[in-house]
């Protein structure tokens, strides 16, 4: 009978320590998920971002552009410091705290992140990326006594082709896309902040190449009348590119 009362007080002493270290461990669990949920940045009312990793849409590629280039007026005067006229952007995924009532929500979301581009060692295929170039500080290293214009005329070629067809429902008078690269010229008000920006997926090829010309408003109008891209290059080869870049695709 004693024998029994020991082995009943050893099962219910290791029963109570049971509970407790589970209870602890539970305690400890859910203390360590408030904190990390208290760290997870809030959702910001009127922040651009994407359920996905790239614009789905024509509205989602309008917010998109908005992003890149309110990113790059807002720290203007530190790109300037920096010297970098060019940007790239990509999806970041991130998660976010969304508060419905008592209630706390976590969004997994994508959102822009820009670096400068010239950081960017290579490109990786079918990622999505955004680049921005501000065209003013450009002009700015090319020819200063250009910044006096009010208006100038560019045309960017890329090669091959890579910017979303999107871009021809916002500008479809300005964008050509041919299998071996995309055209795009505009005018542009140089007293402003101007920037260009393209995005799209990187293409299935070794590297992707772009050139920015400065031209006049009739090699604009011939440019966009062509119906052929090696026509557009034999037409801009008496023009030097203003800028331009070229950069390995990893796959």
């Amino acid at each position: 009978m004693n024998i029994n009362k020991k082995i009943i007080i050893v099962l219910g002493t290791l029963m109570f320590l049971l509970i407790i270290t589970f209870g602890g461990i539970v305690y400890y669990n859910e203390k360590k998920e408030q904190a990390q949920v208290f760290n997870i940045p809030d959702w910001e009312q009127g922040a651009i971002s994407f359920s996905q990793n790239y614009p789905g849409n024509f509205n989602e590629l309008i917010n998109f552009v908005s992003a890149c280039k309110n990113s790059a007026f807002s720290d203007i005067e530190g790109l300037r410091e920096n010297e970098t006229n060019e940007l790239i952007y990509t999806m970041r995924k991130e998660l976010r705290k969304l508060v419905l009532g008592d209630d706390i929500v976590l969004v997994n979301t994508y959102m822009p992140l820009f670096s400068p581009l010239d950081s960017i060692i290579s490109f990786d295929f079918d990622q999505y990326i955004g680049t921005l170039f501000n065209l003013k500080g450009i002009i700015r290293e090319h020819d200063f006594s250009l910044l006096g214009q009010d208006k100038l005329y560019f045309c960017s070629i890329s090669e091959p082709s890579w910017i979303d067809p999107l871009y021809l429902q916002v500008e479809p008078n300005q964008l050509l896309i041919f299998d071996e690269g995309d055209v795009f010229c505009e005018r542009v008000e140089i007293s402003q902040n101007p920037f260009m920006v393209f995005s799209g997926f990187t293409p299935r090829a070794e590297s992707l190449g772009i050139k920015i010309y400065l031209v006049n408003e009739q090699i604009v109008s011939d440019v966009m009348n062509k119906q052929s891209f090696p026509e557009i290059k034999e037409l801009l080869k008496s023009y030097f590119p203003i800028w331009q870049l070229r950069k390995p695709i990893t796959i």
